[in-house]
Parts: structure tokens; sequence; C-alpha cells
């Protein structure tokens, strides 16, 4: 009985451990490699500097050198590689060696797609061509203004044909003037607030300034948001002198009522597509508020007060006023 028993236990212990063993064998089981991939990749200017670790403009031409790595031949595929660049000059692409996959008698260079066969081997190639100068735009409907956000470009992609399967890609940040103006002089208000000794209501009141800045960026309305950010002194010379605590008040309420007529006027303008004639009569009654907040913040510092005006103007400019 006792050696029935151990049999059994004996059996069940070899049969644990035969699955485990499988187990760990199919867990390390190495992926199939992929077929080809992009191996190294460098962009530049057209005016030769370096931009590969850094970030692309809207607008812009560059020149991409990339090699891919074809680890198996393939007769029955082929391999597809695209660029969503725009043409600068007759073709996109230029083979630098001689890699038999890419027949240069009959592939399309002019294309933005090329498609070759999947030939062990290196594929030199060298690519020329701009980012679209809309490609960080949102328009808005109904509006002569667009929204402004830093978005990705997939700058190339090994595909595997005839399917289209991806296997690689190499993708860049994109920006365009506006968003580094705004970078800019984001940096400079800070760096300026932090240096300077300035009055305690004062700096919070410029600190509140760049929050809401940064609300409007991050919501896409970029240029807002600079003009928000230049209505704070460019030196700490031109900070405000302290006034009188009984003189301040009108001060602190004017900024912080700038603060939130632009929020305001974010919240309206967001719902544009389908309350455009609300919007525009509410714009109406905020620049009639901003008139009479420009006069009352003129006594206590005009150089704001114009800052105040200029915004204003480009309010009822976007409302078609």
């Amino acid at each position: 009985m006792k050696q029935g028993r151990f049999i059994a236990i004996s059996f069940m212990v070899s049969l644990l451990l035969l699955l485990s063993g499988i187990a760990t064998v199919n867990a390390q089981t190495p992926t199939p490699p992929s077929p080809a991939v992009i191996e190294s990749f460098n962009i530049e200017n057209v005016d030769g500097s370096d931009v590969t670790e850094d970030y692309l403009m809207a607008g812009d031409t560059y020149v991409v050198t990339l090699e891919i790595n074809v680890g198996v031949n393939l007769g029955n595929n082929t391999l597809i590689l695209y660029t969503p660049l725009q043409k600068v000059e007759d073709v996109y692409w230029h083979l630098q060696n001689d890699y038999t996959g890419i027949d240069t008698t009959s592939w399309q260079p002019g294309q933005q797609t090329i498609v070759f066969e999947v030939v062990e081997g290196i594929a030199r190639l060298e690519l020329k061509g701009s980012v679209p100068a809309d490609y960080t735009w949102t328009p808005i409907s109904g509006y002569s203004y667009v929204l402004h956000a830093i978005r990705d470009l997939p700058l190339i992609t090994l595909s595997l044909g005839p399917e289209g399967t991806e296997l690689d890609s190499s993708s860049m940040e994109v920006k365009d003037q506006a968003i580094i103006a705004y970078e800019q002089t984001l940096i400079e208000k800070d760096a300026l607030l932090r240096t300077t000794e300035a009055d305690v209501k004062y700096e919070k009141l410029a600190n509140d300034i760049i929050t809401h800045a940064q609300s409007l960026y991050s919501k896409g309305y970029v240029e807002d948001a600079t003009k928000l950010l230049k209505t704070i002194p460019d030196s700490s010379a031109d900070f405000p002198v302290p006034v009188k605590e009984k003189s301040y008040l009108p001060y602190i309420i004017g900024l912080a009522a700038l603060a939130v007529l632009l929020v305001i006027f974010l919240a309206l303008l967001m719902k544009s597509r389908s309350n455009s004639s609300v919007i525009r009569q509410q714009v109406d009654e905020e620049s009639g508020k901003l008139d009479v907040l420009s006069i009352r913040l003129s006594k206590i510092d005009r150089q704001l007060a114009r800052d105040l005006e200029q915004i204003k103007e480009e309010l009822d400019r976007i409302s078609g006023r």
C-alpha cells in the first residue's frame, strides 16, 4: 500500500516537473527577429546643423540619412518605406550604396512611398523634404484663428508588404514659431521673477499671470498666452513702484479681472461651432468691460493699460468686430 502511494506521488512530481520545464522553455523562446529595421538615423537642417536629438520646425526643410538593415531574403515580400514630408526637389530619395534590393532603373524616388525587394544587406538612403507649415495648427471653425500644439511626426515608417505590417518607425517632435516665442517669453519672465526683489503682492500677481498663460497655452491659444506674458515688464527696473495700500486694490482687481476675462473668452470660444452668435454678443460685452478696466488701469500703470488695450483689440479682431 505504501509502495503504491510512493509510486503515485513520484509520478505526480515527475509530471509537474515536466510541465514546468515545458513552460520554462516556452517562456524563454525568443521572439523571431524583424526582417528589417531602421539601424541608424540622422537629421540635418539645410544649413548643415544636426537636429537628430532636437526638434523640427513646421515649414523647414531637412535632410535625413538612414540605414535599413535587412536581415533575411524574402522573395515573396517587399519592404515599404514612407515619409509624410513634402517634396522640395524632383525626388525624395537617394540610394547611397549598391544595395541590390532596390532597382534604381525602376524605383520611384519622387514618391513619398518607395517599395523594394527584401534582400539581405544594408540599404543606405538619403531623404530630403519639408515639414508641412501647418502641421502644428488646428483651425477654429468660423474664425480666422488657429490653435497651436506640439505634435509628433512619424518621419520614417518601414513596413513589410504586401499587407503593410509596420516593422519600425522614427518620429520627431514638431514646433512652430508661435510655440517657440511662447517658450522663450515664459523662460524670460520666469527667470526675471526669480531674480528680482519685487513687492510681494505684485510678485503674486505676476505668477498668476504666468499660470493663466500656461493654461491658455495648454489649450492651444499660444499667441494669446504670449501676449498675456508680455504684460509683465521686461526688466526689474520697469516693475511698478509700490503704491499705498488704499490705491493698490484697484490694481489687484484689474489684473485679476483681466485673467478671468481671458479665461471666460477661452470657454466661450471653445463653444464657437454651436453658439457663434451668442459668443459674439458675449465678446462684445466683455470687450466693453475691458474698456472700463483699461481706463482704471491707466491711472495706475499706463504701460499695462496699453498692453491691455492691445489684447482687447486682438479679441475684437477674432470675434469679427
